[in-house]
Formats: C-alpha cells, sequence, structure tokens
C-alpha cells in the first residue's frame, strides 16, 4: 500500500509521487491581492491606450468611451481570472497541469486563453452587430487579432508575477533549508550522543576489551567513524551517497555487536549511484527507525535492505515486527528528513507498507 509516511509520523505535510515534474505552485498573493493587482494591471494599461482610440474616432460620445474602457477591462480581467483558476484554485485540471514540465503547463494555458478569449471576441461581435452597438466596422480577424495582442500581452504581465512569487519562494526555501540543516544537525547530536546511545556502546566495549580485544579495537575504530561523521557532515546540506553507506555500514557494526546475528544489513546499490547526493543522516535514521520499532530476535531476524528501486529512488525496506510494548515516537526525525528532501530537490519521502513490510522510498536528485 502506497501512502506518505504520515502513518509513520503524524502531521506530516501532504506528498506527490515520485517523479513530478513541477512542485506545488507557490503562492506569493492571496486570492483578493492577486486579483487586485490584476485588476491594477488591466486599468492601468486601457488608460494609456484610451486616448489614443477616443483620438481616432472624432466623434466618441460619453457612452462609447466607457465602452472603449470597459471592453479591454473585461478582456484582461477574463485572461487573469482564468489563468488563477488553471495555476492556483485546486482542482482535477489545476492538479494535472502542475505535473506537467513548466513551459508545457504555460503553453496549455496560452491554448486555453486563446481559446476561452476568442470565443468571447466571437460572441462580442455577433452580439453587438446583432444590438447595433458597434463602436467601428472592425472584422472579426482584426477582433481576434486584438484578442491575440491581449493575450501575449496580459500572459507577459502573468509570468512576471509567477516570476515574482518563485523568487520569493526561493529565498524562503533557502531560510528554511538553513534552519533544517541546523535542526537536523541538532537532533542528530542529541540522538547520537545522548547517554543512552553512548551508554549502549561503551557496554559493549568493556564487554569486548578482555574476552575479545582484536573485536574490540575494531569497535572503538567504527565509533571513532560514526562520531567523526557526526561532527564533519552534520551542517551540510548533501553529502554522497558513497560517504552515508560508509557511515551507515559503521553505525549498523555497532548495534549488530549489540543485537548480534538477530540484525542484519542488506546492501544492492550499483557503483554509478554511489555519487549521488542526499541529506546527511538520511540511511542512518531509517535504520535508526526501524530497530526502534520492531523486535530484533535470532528467532526473527531483522534484516535492513537498501536499494536502487528506480534511477532516481533508494527503497530502504524492513520487516514488521512490532514491539508488545510499542515505544513513544513524535516523528520528528522522519519529519525534518521529509522537509529537507523536500527542499533540497522539491520531491518527498514516499513509504510502501503492509501488515509485514516498512519500505520508504527516498528520492535521489539527477
Amino acid at each position: 500500500m502506497l501512502q506518505p509516511p504520515a502513518s509513520a509520523a503524524p502531521g506530516l505535510p501532504e506528498f506527490s509521487r515520485p517523479g513530478t515534474a513541477q512542485a506545488a505552485a507557490p503562492v506569493l498573493y492571496s486570492q483578493r491581492a492577486y486579483l487586485l493587482i490584476t485588476l491594477s494591471i488591466s486599468v492601468a494599461f486601457t488608460l494609456l491606450l484610451l486616448p489614443t482610440a477616443i483620438l481616432a474616432r472624432p466623434h466618441t460620445s460619453a457612452g462609447q468611451a466607457v465602452l472603449l474602457f470597459i471592453n479591454p477591462v473585461i478582456l484582461f480581467e477574463l485572461l487573469f481570472g482564468l489563468n488563477y483558476l488553471l495555476r492556483y484554485r485546486p482542482s482535477r485540471g489545476q492538479r494535472w497541469l502542475r505535473r506537467q514540465p513548466v513551459w508545457t503547463d504555460r503553453w496549455l494555458r496560452i491554448s486555453l486563453t486563446l481559446m476561452a478569449l476568442g470565443l468571447y471576441a466571437w460572441g462580442r461581435h455577433h452580439f453587438d452587430t446583432v444590438l447595433d452597438i458597434r463602436l467601428d466596422n472592425n472584422s472579426l480577424l482584426i477582433e481576434l487579432l486584438t484578442v491575440l495582442l491581449a493575450t501575449v500581452i496580459g500572459f507577459s504581465f502573468q509570468i512576471g508575477i509567477e516570476l515574482a512569487e518563485s523568487g520569493r519562494s526561493l529565498t524562503q526555501e533557502n531560510q528554511a533549508l538553513k534552519q533544517e540543516q541546523l535542526q537536523a544537525r541538532y537532533d542528530s547530536l542529541k540522538q547520537q550522543l545522548s547517554p543512552h546511545f553512548l551508554f549502549n556502546s561503551l557496554s559493549t566495549l568493556s564487554g569486548l576489551i578482555y574476552d575479545e580485544p582484536a573485536a574490540a579495537e575494531q569497535f572503538l575504530d567504527e565509533m571513532a567513524q560514526v562520531y567523526r561523521y557526526l561532527l564533519r557532515h552534520g551542517e551540510q546540506v548533501a553529502v554522497p551517497l558513497r560517504e552515508e553507506m560508509a557511515f551507515v555500514r559503521s553505525y549498523t557494526y555497532l548495534l549488530q555487536m549489540r543485537f548480534g546475528d538477530a540484525l542484519a544489513l542488506k546492501i544492492d546499490l550499483p557503483e554509478a549511484a554511489l555519487d549521488r547526493q542526499l541529506p546527511p543522516l538520511a540511511l542512518q535514521l531509517l535504520v535508526e527507525n526501524a530497530v526502534k520499532h520492531n523486535t530484533v530476535s535470532v528467532r526473527r531476524p531483522l534484516v535492513i535492505t537498501i536499494e536502487l528501486a528506480a534511477p532516481d529512488h533508494l527503497r530502504v525496506c524492513n520487516p514488521r515486527y512490532p514491539r508488545l510494548s510499542a515505544e513513544a515516537s513524535s516523528g520528528t526525525g522522519l519529519r525534518n528528513l521529509t522537509n529537507r528532501i523536500r527542499l533540497l530537490n522539491q520531491q518527498h519521502l514516499l513509504v510502501e507498507q503492509s501488515d509485514h513490510e516498512f519500505c520508504v522510498m527516498l528520492p535521489l536528485p539527477a
């Protein structure tokens, strides 16, 4: 069953499927602000053109001048209103457009806008003729060309609004990413350097020193590797998968010395994937969660599998052996990892969960 990791960590944001072409549209303006801005653009641009239109008609009456002003405003507002519905208003069509590449999305919106405004121009031309309220003798072709020009001008303003939104969104996400990295470093150090973890590690080490000195020496080396990685990469945005895997092997080794054959790590990764980037401590968190939430026993070994499920996704899986007394979990670690991945490459974690297996799909940026 494919689902976002809300079941593992309550309060996580809503997720999209892997490979989504675009992230959700950043909204810089509220609906009211957007409508006011676009209305101001429509009125201002129409006022610039109105003197030329009046001078071209020497005997323009006040009523005709009002019509000359209203028609372009309506045309621009139809354009902006349609783009608001296609870009911001949640609907099946809007969600489908968001899954398209950026320029495909824009060309589709331009095409739909041209069709809608073309129908408006045709309808207005027809009724103006029937009601005999036409201000000039322009043909339908001229009016359709006017619609084309209005669409180009109006969409230029629309793209400007979208670029302003993207710029603001990028600034906000950069600030959020810095905060997430600081929080991630704090959480990882708080968890890994906690007295509980350190006590377990030192207890294991003390049991090896006299009975198995060689194993104790290797255990100490692996422990040093774990803490060296934490101090070296805790503040980084991303690290190569190769370095993260070396860290996870050392971390798992410490756990295996405690659990013995009850815990195993199975890795199936091609060499070409090891240079891909991912947030530091991402895999360690998933290994830790597997051990934390499952019974680890020789009778039912906990085998954690890390493999490349697709060219741009890792799959980390473990069997589900729920503890008799479930350990309390706030879900902070997984939620933090989800946010870091979203900010790093605009994708999301996904969870594949059944009664017997728990898997996390971890996206890798190109």
